[in-house]
């Protein structure tokens, strides 16, 4: 038994005695484009050799050809510093073998994307990964959605995922928000000139009210001064805590950027902030996590209770009605890509579905994965310079 224990060990080991190149020339007929990119960028190239305890998620050729179609891979190609936050965006905090990614229906892992340019999330920006019938699947910025086709192809720093689909980096706040069609809040946030603040906020959780919420109090709206709109608003915010749906639990309080506290609440199969039910979760931004919801929250009226049994909520505020067009979005457009308005989830995993932010145990991966992000910045600007 010992005997067999050893050389099993022993197996183990030589496999990842392997090196990136030995992976990348292995496999091909699948990663030739990544490799021949990674290649031609020799500083990173060498960066992601050398770094300890990751996991590489490799998009296929047929991924980065379909990149190759885009006005991304333009952008990509004329910003260094953006092309390596990209490729930092595609490299897990620590080694997650398929085991590892299926062992929760869903969960939010750490990547060692962590340049404030980019992301202002503590402990790099999150990747959602999805579990279901055997399968991994990772969601990025604006819902993209990329599959893993093959798994742990193991080498000496860690282990790589080979994925049928690029990652987009999330949205800083105001472009995330209009990709889920929410003009009105982008509208409401500019007026009250508070955009600049909630974007620039670190690990943020923001409870965005729909179109139809808006629309909902339209006949209030022009009675609010800037310093009312300005005092709703922080009242959907949370700054300094990015809390993802499954971490929600029924009759949690949480207290806002305004200094109320807000209710959350999961009854029949649905999450509430107070009274507005939750119609999409888990929207990644550049500086934290979104929730839509259907409802305008009101500090003043911090009791609401919703009615579960109801499609739609009343409004949190007293006598409002709607105007027949959706308030503050005059001069406010959303892109042509923009994601149609949600309909109710059900769960604290629902939208684009929940997960606990606590990653499977990786093994030491913050200290070696944090050096090589900084290495990474350094070699983007030394490309920038080339």
């Amino acid at each position: 038994m010992q005997l067999k224990t050893l050389t099993l060990l022993g197996l183990a080991s030589a496999a990842n005695a392997q090196t990136l190149a030995d992976v990348l020339a292995d496999n091909a007929a699948t990663l030739s484009s990544l490799t021949a990119f990674l290649q031609s960028e020799e500083v990173i190239y060498e960066l992601f050799a050398n770094a300890q305890d990751i996991t590489l998620l490799a998009p296929s050729n047929e991924a980065l050809s379909r990149l190759n179609a885009t006005p991304l891979a333009n952008e990509l190609l004329a910003d260094p510093n953006y092309l390596t936050a990209f490729l930092a965006y595609h490299v897990l905090n620590g080694t997650y073998y398929a085991s590892n990614l299926s062992s929760s229906p869903s969960q939010f892992i750490p990547t060692i994307l962590d340049i404030a340019a980019y992301s202002n999330v503590t402990g790099g920006q999150r990747l959602q990964v999805q579990s279901s019938d055997g399968g991994v699947s990772f969601l990025s910025g604006n819902g993209q959605l990329s599959t893993v086709e093959s798994a742990n192809f193991n080498y000496s720093g860690g282990t790589i995922h080979i994925i049928d689909n690029y990652l987009t980096i999330p949205a800083a706040l105001p472009a995330a928000l209009l990709e889920q069609n929410l003009t009105a809040l982008v509208g409401a946030v500019t007026q009250a000139g508070v955009a600049e603040t909630l974007t620039n906020a670190r690990d943020i959780t923001l409870f965005a009210p729909n179109n139809a919420a808006f629309d909902a109090i339209g006949n209030l709206v022009s009675e609010l001064t800037v310093e009312q709109l300005t005092d709703i608003l922080g009242y959907h915010v949370i700054v300094g805590q990015t809390i993802y749906s499954s971490q929600i639990e029924d009759g949690a309080t949480a207290a806002t950027f305004q200094g109320g506290d807000i209710t959350l609440r999961v009854e029949d199969g649905s999450v509430f902030v107070n009274s507005a039910r939750v119609v999409k979760a888990d929207v990644l931004c550049a500086n934290g996590v979104i929730h839509i919801i259907d409802g305008v929250l009101n500090p003043s009226n911090a009791d609401a209770e919703p009615n579960p049994a109801a499609s739609t909520q009343a409004p949190a505020f007293s006598g409002a009605s709607s105007t027949g067009g959706v308030p503050f979005t005059t001069g406010i457009t959303a892109p042509a890509t923009a994601t149609a308005e949600p309909t109710p989830t059900s769960g604290p995993d629902g939208g684009n579905g929940g997960g606990d932010d606590t990653p499977v145990e990786a093994g030491a991966a913050a200290q070696g994965a944090a050096l090589g992000m900084a290495s990474l910045f350094g070699a983007a600007v030394l490309l920038a310079q080339l």
